[in-house]
């Protein structure tokens, strides 16, 4: 695939294609590594002229643990060095934080290098088992939280009069919405392009759908988006404002 490569100076290029791309990278790069995976954009097909490399590599126990952003033969690649130890961490935290970066890289991946040994293929199925239990379920006091602040932005879009506050205020009531409906369901969460295509794990869901479909719409309705995020509210407890409380009324060391 030959293209021009706008945003860097050092001219024309015709690049490999991605998976030959990435092995050459992870040959010449990380030639003791026991395992490998191109994930993201570029391993789902959806890769555009623009979009890099995104690519795991496994070592033994004890080795580094990094991520970093390089250049070959003229591709930005997205490194991600990792160890079986880093990999437990890393599941652990983002399972926490309900929004899965390394696991979803490992698990739609394409597998590069490792396959002779099983130890690739072995890596992958652990990574699909844990993106199907899902993340965290919300706590009720983190639900209540989410629908505080849904309700506070819907109520900033439903008032505003200024075109570019009515810009910045979508965003987040779009943003607060769509992570509110996915933890409803017990489903990923995740950031820019991919809180959108997050959507696509509730296939049957109306509310989904309509979210999906005003981000793509040149209107970007506000009047529409303040009914879906109501619908959003409404199915996980309703609006919330009045008598919110955070933290405690009592003072340290006041016997309540």
């Amino acid at each position: 695939m030959c293209f021009r490569a706008e945003r860097v100076s050092i001219g024309q290029y015709c690049l490999m294609d991605p998976i030959s791309a990435a092995k050459d990278f992870v040959a010449e790069r990380h030639p003791d590594a026991v395992a490998a995976i191109l994930g993201g954009s570029t391993a789902q097909g959806r890769n555009t002229p623009t979009s890099d490399l995104d690519i795991v590599v496994l070592y033994p126990d004890g080795g580094a643990n990094y991520a970093r952003t390089t250049r070959h033969r003229g591709q930005i690649v997205e490194e991600f060095v990792h160890t079986p130890a880093s990999v437990t961490f890393w599941y652990a935290r983002e399972r926490a934080e309900r929004c899965a970066i390394l696991g979803d890289l490992c698990a739609q991946g394409t597998i590069l290098t490792g396959a002779g040994n099983g130890l690739a293929e072995s890596w992958q199925r652990d990574a699909r088992r844990y993106m199907q239990r899902g993340p965290e379920p919300l706590t009720s006091e983190e639900r209540d939280l989410r629908r505080y602040e849904l309700s506070n932005s819907l109520d900033d879009l439903r008032g505003t009069v200024l075109r570019a506050e009515s810009f910045a205020t979508s965003s987040e009531v779009f943003r607060q919405s769509v992570e509110l409906l996915l933890l409803q369901h017990g489903k990923w969460l995740g950031k820019g392009k991919w809180l959108v295509r997050r959507l696509e794990q509730l296939p049957a869901d109306d509310t989904a759908t309509a979210l999906r479909d005003w981000a793509g719409s040149p209107e970007h309705s506000a009047e529409r988006l303040i009914h879906l995020a109501a619908r959003v509210l409404e199915a996980n407890g309703g609006y919330l404002m009045d008598g919110f409380l955070r933290g405690s009324l009592l003072a340290p060391g006041t016997a309540p």
